[in-house]
């Protein structure tokens, strides 16, 4: 036996379905902003923190002294090198800007 159709649930379903597809999109496209992996995540926070801890009258280093940090770093912890650089490098700006307001 056929059920009659009902625009007024298809739609608030179809509301429904959509929400949570963009809630969810939003959430793993936030998650994936400081590194896929665990080790780009982990060098990402690394180099927040070591910018933050900069000193303030401190300038925004250069790409190749922050690629020095990220070495010396690099060589306590582990993972693929080069995405380590450079979530260390993205993760010491950020650090960096929040605390050294210009």
């Amino acid at each position: 036996m056929a059920r009659e159709f009902k625009p007024l649930r298809f739609f608030v379903m179809m509301a429904v379905a959509a929400f949570t597809v963009c809630g969810v999109t939003a959430f793993y496209t936030h998650r994936a902003a400081h590194g896929r992996t665990a080790e780009e995540r982990a060098a990402y926070w690394i180099g927040e923190k070591a910018g933050e801890q900069a000193p303030h009258d401190a300038k925004l280093p250069t790409p190749a002294e922050l690629n020095m940090m990220a070495q010396k770093y690099f060589e306590q912890g582990s993972g693929n090198k080069q995405n380590w650089d450079l979530s260390f490098e993205n993760g010491y700006e950020e650090g960096f800007k929040k605390t050294h307001r210009q």
